[in-house]
Formats: C-alpha cells, structure tokens, sequence
C-alpha cells in the first residue's frame, strides 16, 4: 500500500492511495468525514452496517469516526479528500502493520 499526500491546504488535503491485488486495509476511521474517488480497480469495503464494491466510478463519503475496512481484489488506485486537520487512525495496529484487515 502506498498512501501519499498529492495536495493540502487550509481547508482539505488529498491523498492518492494505491494497493495491489490481496493487500488490505485493516480496519480504520478518519477523524473527518473522508470522500473517497475509485480511478481503477476493485475492491470490497467494509462498513459497520454494509459493505460497499469498489470499482472505477465509485464515489463514497465516510463518516468522521466510522470504522471500516477494505479488501483490494485487483490493483487499486483511489483518491482520499479529507479535512486539512484530519487524522487516519487504525483500530489494530497489530493487523495494520502486517496488511491485514
């Protein structure tokens, strides 16, 4: 997984993120409310009450403090607009530093 901040400002800041076919996100919630863009690939994301396919085209916004998950089927790149203060926390941090989710 490669996660990299491609523009901020006083407002928001906008990451490109980009996982290869099996890798995950173990389970995780953003501070803000997150706004997510899907530009190829496909993948499962799991929310507490649903999970949602990821596919180019997908467009989804994540509650402040919403944990969730994420599941990479093939090669995945998205983009991640979230507040400009706004932090990613994971759940497990056992799991996050071994790609599980």
């Amino acid at each position: 997984m490669e996660m990299k901040e491609i523009h901020a400002n006083a407002a928001y800041k906008v990451l490109s993120v980009t996982l290869a076919k099996g890798e995950g996100m173990a389970r995780h919630y953003a501070t803000s409310d997150a706004f997510l863009v899907i530009s190829e690939g496909k993948g499962i994301l799991k929310l507490p009450e649903r999970e949602v396919e990821l596919q180019p085209g997908t467009t989804l916004t994540i509650p402040a403090n919403e944990p969730h998950s994420m599941h990479v089927l093939e090669d995945l790149a998205a983009t991640v607009v979230l507040a400009s203060d706004a932090h990613i926390k994971f759940t497990d941090r056992v799991a996050a530093e071994k790609g599980k989710v």
